[in-house]
């Protein structure tokens, strides 16, 4: 059989979708919810240690889609969101509720809090089918879906060091969230003891604790760490598809908890460039000084 008679019989079997041509329109409006931060049918995964804040961040992004009021007071969103779900995993309402009114927001209707169910997404290497369509059902409409943390919705022996499995909970949380954005927070792995250094050391790069399958698995990811050059905070971007600044710098309000940009890295394409020029402006240097001896 050639080509076209293997594409005929192909054909045959399977109905076309055309929200998966390659050749569809776009869906209109911004691929990013949040120009250089999130994308609006993506996960983000925001990795930070225990007590950093992660939290905060969330329910600030929560309101800024519900709001169209600007992140941070600087990063304004593309659209306004009707419903956004927080799913809690270790938590509870009033918790929440509690940071909500320190940071003195007013509460949306679009917000939705799910308090711990005792609900796995993952257990011991299966997919909690049952409860993922409960999860489904009760995220039904929204246009975006946030689980703090990552960790609390798998169980199983060493769990969070097995990627086949943290992966399967990244593809879970993506079912329920879909279509809309999924926000994924996690914690950070457990610093390594260096020897050589005499001294505990985060890891750079995959640094999510539960493996790198992780961050694999998602499209866009930020670390949350401590600005200790500056004091605050710092979200430095691990990977993101497009152009995002390298890191976003943060000042947080000790009364409100609220959060502000007072600073962030250039992009990759503004590093390449810079890059390129460093790399030009020391050829020509080193041409003058071959020339004029």
């Amino acid at each position: 059989m050639n080509d076209q008679g293997h594409l005929n019989a192909h054909s045959a079997h399977v109905t076309p979708n055309p929200r998966f041509w390659i050749g569809a329109p776009r869906e209109p409006g911004e691929p990013e919810l949040i120009p250089g931060f999130l994308h609006r049918h993506a996960c983000l995964l925001i990795t930070g240690e225990t007590n950093i804040g992660k939290t905060l961040v969330g329910l600030e992004i929560a309101y800024t889609l519900l709001t169209g009021t600007p992140l941070w007071g600087k990063l304004k969103p593309t659209r306004v969101l009707k419903y956004v779900t927080f799913i809690m995993g270790e938590h509870d309402k009033e918790t929440l509720q509690t940071q909500w009114a320190l940071l003195g927001f007013d509460p949306p209707e679009g917000l939705w809090v799910i308090p711990p169910p005792g609900r796995r997404l993952v257990a011991h290497g299966d997919t909690m089918v049952g409860n993922l369509d409960l999860y489904r059902e009760w995220c039904q409409g929204s246009d975006l879906v946030m689980f703090d943390p990552l960790g609390a919705f798998a169980s199983g022996e060493d769990i969070e060091n097995d990627n086949a499995q943290m992966r399967a909970v990244i593809s879970a949380m993506e079912v329920i969230a879909a279509p809309g954005a999924l926000i994924a927070f996690a914690h950070m792995g457990k610093p390594a003891y260096d020897p050589k250094e005499g001294r505990y050391r985060q890891r750079e790069t995959y640094a999510t604790r539960g493996g790198s399958a992780i961050e694999d698995a998602v499209l866009d990811c930020f670390y949350m760490e401590a600005d200790t050059d500056h004091g605050g905070y710092k979200l430095r971007q691990r990977k993101y598809k497009g152009s995002a600044p390298s890191f976003y710098r943060l000042t947080r309000d000790p009364a409100t908890l609220r959060h502000t940009l007072v600073g962030q890295g250039a992009t990759s394409s503004q590093l390449l460039a810079q890059r390129k020029a460093a790399i030009a402006s020391r050829y020509e240097n080193l041409r003058k000084s071959m020339t004029n001896p």
